[in-house]
């Protein structure tokens, strides 16, 4: 299968599969392509939403893979920061057996977590509707999104607010 102009064939189509390979995988793919996915909150501030912005509009069945994966890298990143743990099962991009919007989350300390909310809703709904990443971030309360006031402040606050 070809995603984005790469051979993604030998990526595992176990199911449920492991998130963090998940997020390795398309953190090598997408660096072939110039973006810094390092796993670092640097990277989640400028390179997700630069992947949102240059990406939203490819055709469907790449928009679903590319929907997985950056859940998968999002989440991934998160807890390599801040600890914590996925919970459920992760469903990849190939072969899909269930949805990660319903089926998985993280847990950091007290503060449930799903990434695949914001990017579902954003490659559903656009920029204008949902905001930036970086607003998601840290602004969550000033967006007019479907989240609009759910994070108060963004999701790092609330993650803070959970860890202290």
């Amino acid at each position: 299968m070809i995603f984005l102009g790469e051979n993604i064939l030998e990526y595992s189509t176990t199911e449920p599969t492991d998130p963090k390979l998940c997020a390795e995988h398309f953190a090598d793919v997408m660096k072939k392509k110039g973006y810094n996915l390092d796993f670092s909150l640097k990277s989640l501030e400028i390179e997700v939403d630069r992947i949102l912005e240059n990406f939203s509009k490819i055709e469907d069945q790449e928009l679903n893979i590319l929907e997985e994966f950056l859940t998968a890298y999002v989440g991934e990143t998160l807890l390599r920061i801040f600890g914590g743990r996925w919970i459920g099962n992760f469903y990849g991009p190939l072969n899909r057996k269930g949805v990660n919007f319903y089926t998985s989350y993280m847990m950091i300390n007290d503060f449930r977590c799903n990434p695949n909310h914001f990017i579902g809703y954003y490659l559903s709904n656009g920029k204008e509707s949902e905001g930036t990443f970086y607003e998601y971030l840290y602004k969550r309360n000033q967006s007019s999104g479907i989240f609009h006031d759910f994070l108060g402040g963004g999701l790092i606050h609330k993650i803070n607010n959970n860890i202290q």
